[in-house]
């Protein structure tokens, strides 16, 4: 658990159009969402038995959606078109989470995945470049981390484990932290309707679940961290 110095951890899920933060404190926790889309929003917050409905209406949630800006034009105009939107949607995040971050806080972010296809992987780099930037001259540099996917899946469960499968591990082994009470009762009473076939999790479930293996595995972990 944390200690009196450190009292706080903030676990950043990354993604194109969807990150996830998690909040992780001594006593309680926090979880917010950004999400993006093209479809109506106003739809996503009314639909009974949305994640997004049942998480907005929570005390400890704060389930944010804003258009998705779509790229036209020549080359140059879409090149110049993602940087603009790179830094409105960083300037978004950094929004979000200016109430929680502070100078001692502990930040830890996944590193990029790889796999990713097409241009999609030079734009979330855009993206993650930004809010690395902003955070580490907000906080110590030294209380920030980058964690591989990989070792927060390990953590978690297994290394090459799916989203489903990250979900079942929160509420198999976390039901007992009391920190994660809200977030467990609510995966738990819907976790026929929002896990889907093929090891799919229904947005924004799945990033802010690995937010929150981020922010666990840190604590966790930080000694060994900070020494390093």
């Amino acid at each position: 658990m944390l200690n009196s110095k450190l009292d706080k951890i903030i676990g950043i899920d990354l993604s194109l159009n969807s990150p996830g933060f998690c909040v992780l404190k001594k006593d309680s926790c926090d979880w917010i969402s950004l999400h993006r889309t093209s479809n109506a929003i106003s739809k996503m917050l009314q639909k009974d038995g949305s994640p997004f409905k049942e998480l907005s209406g929570l005390k400890n949630f704060s389930i944010n959606i804003i258009e998705k800006k779509e790229y036209s034009g020549e080359y140059h105009d879409k090149e110049r078109q993602k940087i603009l939107n790179a830094i409105y949607f960083s300037d978004k995040i950094l929004e979000l989470l200016k109430t929680h971050i502070d100078e001692n806080s502990i930040v830890g972010m996944e590193g990029l995945s790889f796999g990713s296809r097409g241009n999609s992987l030079i734009d979330i780099s855009m993206t993650t470049s930004l809010v690395r930037a902003y955070i580490v001259k907000l906080i110590n540099p030294d209380n920030f981390f980058v964690i591989p996917p990989t070792t927060i899946k390990k953590f978690a469960i297994k290394g090459n484990a799916k989203k489903n499968e990250l979900y079942e591990s929160l509420l198999d082994r976390k039901k007992e932290d009391n920190r994660i009470t809200p977030f467990y009762k609510i995966l738990n009473e819907n976790r026929d309707k929002w896990i889907k076939g093929s090891g799919k999790v229904e947005d924004p479930c799945s990033d802010l679940i690995d937010a929150t293996w981020l922010s666990l595995y840190i604590e966790e972990n930080i000694e060994k961290l900070l020494k390093k």
